[in-house]
């Protein structure tokens, strides 16, 4: 889960070690990563087609963005001057129990608080939230590429018989005044894990404007992009994935 803001005044590079200190205890590690572009979800107007090049208009230098990492590495938060993100995944032998959704969302919202204390006393400001976005990352096992129809409804091959395969798609998501506030995007594509065994990384993500500009606001934006991202996950994948999973209707 993450959040973009306009950046802070005052902030600068040379002070990223003051906003790990803010983290520290508990993200001891770190790595140095190159920044992720800015990006906005927009209505009305061409999109440049799915998966073109963004087009960076900053005049500024490119700070990094740098991953702040949990001992047991399972979780990080990566910072760069205009995002914050909380990232769980599975490490070492993928049997560490995945937290839920509440004890994550709780931690990134003191997390948020955190930084817009620490940008208020450089400068008197709030964080100015302009997109949020909550993505879940599933790796099914398949048999092979074809197999993958048996778990995702929206895939038929018929008589083709792939040796791999990428799929994106989007649709805009609207509120109660039919309004669209955001984009959930569905990615499915054929991997291979480190023990060679095939699977689909499926991975959906809702991303969009919150109402407001501040965490209140940013956190009911991913409240309910968790709840439409579990109600998607159900909706395409297959009854016998459902049987196989346990999932209760």
């Amino acid at each position: 889960m993450g959040v973009q803001f306009t950046p802070a005044t005052e902030y600068s590079q040379v002070r990223v070690s003051e906003v790990w200190s803010l983290f520290r205890e508990d993200f001891p590690l770190t790595q140095e990563m190159p920044p992720l572009p800015p990006t906005f979800e927009t209505f009305g107007l061409p999109q440049g087609g799915i998966g073109g090049p963004p087009i960076n208009l900053r005049a500024m230098p490119e700070h990094s963005r740098y991953w702040f990492i949990s001992t047991n590495e399972e979780e990080l938060l990566q910072f760069q001057p205009d995002r914050l993100l909380h990232n769980w995944r599975k490490v070492g032998n993928k049997t560490n129990e995945y937290p839920r959704f509440e004890t994550l969302i709780g931690k990134f919202e003191n997390e948020l608080r955190t930084l817009e204390n620490y940008f208020s006393a450089l400068a008197p400001q709030s964080l100015k939230i302009n997109q949020c976005e909550i993505s879940y990352i599933n790796h099914i096992d398949i048999e092979n590429s074809k197999s993958a129809q048996d778990w995702l409804n929206f895939i038929h091959f018929n008589q083709l018989d792939p040796d791999d395969f990428v799929i994106r798609f989007r649709r805009i998501i609207s509120n109660a005044e039919g309004k669209p506030l955001g984009r959930l995007i569905y990615e499915a594509a054929v991997a291979v894990t480190p023990n060679n065994k095939e699977v689909v990384r499926l991975t959906l993500t809702l991303r969009g404007k919150p109402t407001g500009t501040d965490i209140n606001a940013a956190i009911d934006f991913l409240r309910y992009g968790r709840g439409l991202v579990v109600q998607s996950f159900k909706e395409i994948t297959t009854d016998m994935a459902h049987e196989k999973w346990g999932m209760v209707s």
